[in-house]
C-alpha cells in the first residue's frame, strides 16, 4: 500500500483520537472506518442470529459522556464511559496502564494482562473482563459508586483532577 504524509491541526488530531476503538488502532484505521465505510452490495435477509444479536447488544440508559481536559466524549453507558476514561487516560499517558495495573481493592485488580489475574481469590468473575486493547482488561462488574472512586484514582495517577481536568457524567450530572 503506498502512503503519503498529510498536516492536521490539533482539533483533527483530537477528533481522530476520539473516534479510536482500541489503543492499537492506527490513524490509518481510524480514517478508513470513518470516511470509506464498508458497502454491502445487497441488503441481507433478516435472521434469527441477527435478531438475537439485537438482543444481546449493550443496555443504554441515560446520556453518558467522559470529559478529559475540556473534551467530552459520548458513551453508551456507564460500562462504556469507564471504557473510554481508561483508553483516553492510557492513550495521553502511556506509563499509566501499568500504575493503574498496581492499584486495587481487597481481591481485585483495576486493570490486568489476563481477566482471571483482575479476580484474585475469585477467578469465577473472569467473565465479567472486558478487553481494553493491547492486552489489558477491565473490570465490568462495577457499580457507579465504583467506577467514580476507580475514576479519581486514575486522574491522580495521570496527574489530573478529577472534577475539573477528568470526569463521567450521567445525564450531564459528575458521578
Amino acid at each position: 500500500m503506498e502512503s503519503r504524509r498529510i498536516e492536521i491541526d490539533l482539533d483533527v488530531h483530537r477528533a481522530i483520537e476520539a473516534a479510536r476503538h482500541a489503543l492499537g488502532e492506527s490513524e490509518n484505521e481510524i480514517l478508513r472506518r470513518l470516511l470509506l465505510p464498508a458497502r454491502r452490495a445487497r441488503p441481507r435477509p433478516r435472521d434469527a442470529r441477527a435478531d438475537a444479536r439485537a438482543i444481546a447488544a449493550p443496555r443504554s440508559r441515560g446520556l453518558w459522556s467522559v470529559e478529559i481536559c475540556g473534551r467530552r466524549i459520548p458513551a453508551g453507558n456507564l460500562k462504556d464511559a469507564y471504557r473510554v476514561l481508561l483508553r483516553e487516560l492510557a492513550a495521553a499517558h502511556p506509563d499509566f496502564l501499568g500504575a493503574f495495573a498496581e492499584e486495587r481493592t481487597f481481591g481485585r485488580r483495576f486493570v490486568a494482562r489476563s481477566p482471571a489475574a483482575l479476580y484474585g481469590r475469585s477467578p469465577h468473575l473472569a467473565r465479567h473482563a472486558q478487553g481494553l486493547g493491547a492486552g489489558w482488561w477491565f473490570d465490568s462488574n462495577l457499580s457507579a459508586g465504583q467506577v467514580a472512586k476507580r475514576a479519581r484514582i486514575a486522574a491522580r495517577l495521570c496527574g489530573l483532577h478529577y472534577g475539573s481536568d477528568v470526569r463521567i457524567l450521567d445525564n450531564f450530572r459528575e458521578l
